[in-house]
């Protein structure tokens, strides 16, 4: 019968390589280095509980074992792995790292950001499936920054869902930052909601995450997608639009400026700039499905006065109006500009395709 540990065990394992991690990282200038250039410097020490994971093939091993841990145990929290020649090494290595936490603010594992640069390294590298740990029903951030609000603080909340932990954290600075003098151009936010950056862990979003928001925050609270300014996140939310529409709140898209990232955001323009952009990126979800349909059909490219070239466009740009009725108005206007067509005409056929 295989040997599976207590949970409990499994749960202090974890958060012994937290602190082992966070002890690390002030001798390793190149990890301090990296927070720097992300922007997020200041989540050293902080309850964030950045670290870093030695290049060396057992440090955690060792240090754990030391700690009164057994093999078996560090293997079932994830920490440690089987190489081929079947000795045990470290699972993370050269890696900043961050603790994901539950919903209890206990650590079930970590995500890493490589720092040696080898081309065979995955850039990020998250805890594998583990009794405690799955990295689809995880969201970096989310119970952190739940137990640190004030908790006389009734504004309602906006959840923000970024790709990686480090921009989870420069989000969390923007909003700090921003708090300051309310930015340029932008109606304060912060008199009207919290905002709560949360990650996905390196993996795409799911209905755990959902049910997991849900249960933390509420069901109608409302949900926005930040994402990277680049085709992959440009495309992930066409995605998982499917799975949104299962959200009872208001879900917008935020996609950046080209070749960005939050943490890229916050490090060029400061805090309260890069608030500014990001909030000025929301966009509707359906206004913002429409757009990238438009983008594909080239509407300069069309015949229009043709009438199968139009019903092609209806039935490519209707689902819109169906999945979101209450917006029918904003999307005809878009569709109309897009397609320079009349604004009756583009309603006409969106109406005669519903029918």
């Amino acid at each position: 019968m295989e040997f599976v540990p207590a949970t409990s065990r499994l749960l202090a394992a974890n958060r012994a390589a937290a602190a082992f991690y966070a002890a690390q990282l002030r001798h390793v200038p190149a990890a301090r280095r990296y927070l720097r250039e992300r922007g997020i410097e200041a989540a050293a020490g902080s309850w964030w509980q950045p670290g870093f994971a030695p290049a060396t093939w057992t440090a955690v091993l060792d240090r754990l074992t030391g700690l009164g841990f057994t093999p078996e145990e560090l293997l079932a929290a994830g920490l440690v792995r089987r190489s081929r020649t079947g000795r045990l090494i470290d699972y993370l290595r050269q890696r900043v790292v961050f603790p994901i936490h539950d919903q209890r603010g206990n650590v079930i594992g970590f995500t890493g950001r490589d720092l040696s640069g080898r081309t065979d390294a995955p850039k990020y590298l998250n805890t594998p499936t583990t009794t405690i740990y799955h990295k689809g029903e995880a969201l970096f951030g989310l119970s952190l920054q739940l137990a640190h609000r004030r908790r006389r603080d009734r504004r309602p909340i906006r959840v923000f869902v970024v790709e990686g932990a480090a921009d989870a954290i420069a989000v969390h600075r923007m909003v700090a930052g921003g708090c300051s003098r309310e930015p340029p151009g932008v109606q304060s936010v912060h008199a009207r909601e919290q905002l709560l950056p949360v990650a996905l862990c390196g993996i795409v979003l799911t209905e755990h995450h959902l049910r997991l928001l849900r249960k933390a925050i509420g069901p109608t609270a409302s949900l926005s997608l930040l994402l990277d300014g680049d085709d992959a996140g440009r495309d992930a939310f066409e995605r998982w639009l499917p799975l949104l529409r299962t959200w009872a709140g208001p879900v917008d898209i935020a996609t950046l400026p080209d070749g960005t990232d939050p943490a890229e955001l916050l490090v060029r323009h400061g805090p309260e700039e890069a608030l500014r952009i990001v909030l000025g990126a929301r966009r509707p979800a359906q206004l913002a499905r429409l757009d990238r349909i438009l983008d594909r059909l080239d509407p300069g490219a069309l015949d229009l006065g043709e009438p199968e070239t139009r019903v092609r466009v209806w039935r490519a740009i209707t689902p819109c109006f169906r999945d979101d009725p209450t917006r029918g108005a904003d999307l005809a206007d878009l569709a109309s500009s897009r397609l320079g067509l009349p604004l009756g005409d583009v309603m006409t056929g969106v109406v005669n395709e519903i029918a």
